[in-house]
Parts: C-alpha cells; sequence; structure tokens
C-alpha cells in the first residue's frame, strides 16, 4: 500500500505555494491513505481550522488525522483548560481519535497533545493507560496480515540532532504494548525534522513540517510510504522550490524478532 504521512501544516503560518504543490504531489502519488499527525494549524484560531479543514477537504481518500499541541489555544489559558478542542470539533469536525480499517490495513489516531503538564513546556505530549489499552484492542482485532499503523502527534523515536528534546510521554511502555499488539508502523511528527528508523521492534516513520515557515534545519518535507506485511520503504520528500523531490529512503524488513533495517 501506498502512504502519504504528512505533519506539521501549521496553517496560519503556511506558505501558499508549498500548500499547493504538496497537493500536486499527493494527486500524482496516489495514496491508498493519508496520515496527517497533528499542528494542522499554528494557535488553532477559527480561520486557520476553516483552512486545514478545506485542505483535508482537497486531498485523496481515506485521510486519518489527529491533533497536535498547536492544535489547542494558545495564548487562551481559559479556552485551553476548559475547552481544549472546541474549536477542533466545530471547524474541523474531525473526532481526536479514530480507526479506518482498508484493504490489508488497520490505521489507528492517538491524541498525545495535552491541555496541560506537571512541567514548563506544555508542548509535550503523552498517552494514558486507557488509551494505550483502545490501540492493543483495534490492532488485535486487524483481520490477519493487516498492516498495523498508529499515527500519533508526538515522537516515539528521536533522530541524532534531536537527542535532547524528550519523546513522548510513558513511550517506553507504549512501545512495548504496541510491539506486543501487532504494531508494525508509527507515524508522528512535532520535531519538524524527516528521518525514519526502528524502535521497540516498530518501524518509525517522522515527518518535517509539510507547508510551514517553522524550518528546523531542512525544507518542508512529507514522507512517501511504500509497505506491506513484509517490506516497508519511507522515502522523505523534500521541496525544491518548485515541487517535492526524493531526498533520502529508508528500507525495513520483518525479521523474526520484528521489523529492523533492510
Amino acid at each position: 500500500m501506498r502512504i502519504a504521512h504528512i505533519s506539521d501544516l501549521h496553517f496560519g503560518r503556511h506558505i501558499p505555494a508549498v500548500v499547493a504543490g504538496l497537493q500536486e504531489a499527493l494527486v500524482q502519488m496516489r495514496p491508498d491513505l493519508v496520515a496527517l499527525s497533528g499542528d494542522l494549524t499554528q494557535r488553532a484560531k477559527p480561520h486557520e481550522l476553516e483552512a486545514a479543514a478545506a485542505f483535508i477537504a482537497s486531498l485523496p481518500r481515506p485521510t486519518l488525522a489527529v491533533p497536535g499541541n498547536h492544535d489547542l489555544p494558545g495564548w487562551e489559558p481559559l479556552s485551553r483548560l476548559t475547552a481544549p478542542w472546541r474549536r477542533w470539533k466545530a471547524h474541523l469536525g474531525l473526532p481526536l481519535e479514530t480507526a479506518i480499517r482498508g484493504p490489508g490495513y488497520l490505521a489507528i489516531g492517538l491524541k498525545t497533545a495535552r491541555r496541560w503538564g506537571l512541567h514548563l513546556d506544555w508542548s509535550r505530549g503523552r498517552i494514558n493507560a486507557t488509551q494505550l489499552a483502545r490501540a492493543q484492542r483495534l490492532a488485535s482485532s486487524a483481520s490477519p496480515g493487516a498492516l498495523r499503523i498508529l499515527v500519533a502527534h508526538h515522537p516515539f523515536m528521536l533522530g541524532h540532532a534531536e537527542r535532547h528534546r524528550g519523546r513522548v510521554g510513558h513511550a517506553g511502555t507504549a512501545l512495548t504494548a504496541f510491539a506486543d499488539a501487532g504494531i508494525d508502523l508509527l507515524l508522528g511528527g512535532h520535531l519538524h525534522l524527516g528521518y525514519a528508523g526502528i524502535a521497540g521492534r516498530i518501524v518509525v516513520s517522522q515527518a518535517g513540517t509539510a507547508t510551514s515557515s517553522r524550518y528546523k534545519g531542512e525544507p518542508n518535507t512529507f514522507n512517501r510510504i511504500a509497505a506491506s506485511r513484509t517490506e516497508i520503504r519511507v522515502e522523505c520528500m523534500h521541496w525544491t522550490g518548485g515541487r517535492f523531490a526524493p531526498k533520502r529512503v529508508w528500507g525495513f524488513r520483518r525479521g523474526p524478532l520484528g521489523w529492523q533495517m533492510a
């Protein structure tokens, strides 16, 4: 199957020409699934959410989107604490967590963004026991031989350049639970860098910022994924100024103890 993994669109800080280029690239790709791993907006303003909704409506179907920390009201503590997802539901009309069953795959959305935390950096995310149980239950219900995909905003694996950043809260516990439940592929964002690797016997695809000007050392990117039950290929597509073009590829193969680098 073909998966378009896009993340950190940040409507409100988006670049219109890159948005148009991404739409064109996705039409040409003809993906079986478009996965959006959070931060669709910059400050969760109504007009930003409406722009994100229009963009999602233009994409090939099916699509699965999860929220990120920027999809919560930013500098509005009352709204953030008392009605954190009201705007998301009102202007996007999307569930915070959902699942899609398609031919040969199951994709599970997981909301890792939180309205607050017991630390100064409220952008950090975490997973709770209820979410773990839901993901395990859904993964266990997948058809035999189906590819099991999980989409979340915060990272389960850090690249070399981001070792100083934190993984999603309870990442270790979650990775063990996901591997035991048969999850094959984790899709994340948040760090604005595109890379892939192995974490806890699972393939991890981290997508950079697809359309915003909030760069972290590389241009706009999205990941183009070709996946089967035995092989996964993650191709990082970089914006070149006029189109998205392949920049780097990672290959993975299923082994007797789980997924491994090819």
